[in-house]
């Protein structure tokens, strides 16, 4: 009797907490509402964006690939702010972050390397990260990543060696 009891609590906790995030999900685009932008549906990165007052997040490889992004059209500024990234570091040598101040924004980028691959986050903000905040930011971003990568992982132990070798 205990047992079905607590599936049925464990049951209504999920349902309870799939609704607030679907409710989350559709919150983005009004909270930081620019009209040149469509956000994306996924939640990690806009529960991270949600909670620093952040417009953007993007993820990118070092081919400037999107990995995990707010927004739904990231291609260009991904591809855009790692060749910024890597023409700064050729210039000044070793580099922890780039900051440009635009008209009304701050734009971050941060390498991070995870699994063995160089990531690029970057950041759009209203306001001024301090840098308690950024460690913070980057700490919940790269938690997000780390599920991305082990499901990519996961799979890849799931597939048969000759598969692996036929592709």
């Amino acid at each position: 009797m205990y047992y079905y009891k607590e599936k049925e609590r464990k049951k209504t906790y999920k349902i309870i907490e799939m609704e607030i995030i679907e409710n989350l999900k559709e919150l983005k685009p009004y909270v930081a509402p620019d009209e040149g932008r469509e956000y994306t549906k996924e939640f990690d990165l806009v529960e991270i964006a949600l909670s620093y007052d952040i417009e953007d997040i993007i993820v990118v490889n070092d081919e400037g690939l999107v990995i995990a992004t707010t927004l739904k059209d990231a291609d260009e500024v991904g591809a855009t702010a790692s060749s910024i990234f890597e023409y700064i570091k050729k210039l000044c040598g070793n580099i922890k972050k780039v900051v440009i101040f635009k008209e009304d924004s701050y734009l971050y980028i941060y390498p991070l390397k995870l699994y063995g691959e160089n990531l690029y986050v970057i950041i759009e903000s209203k306001i001024a990260l301090d840098v308690i905040e950024e460690k913070e930011i980057l700490k919940r971003i790269t938690g997000v990543l780390k599920k991305y990568f082990s499901t990519i992982t996961t799979i890849e132990q799931e597939i048969p060696e000759e598969a692996l070798l036929s592709i």
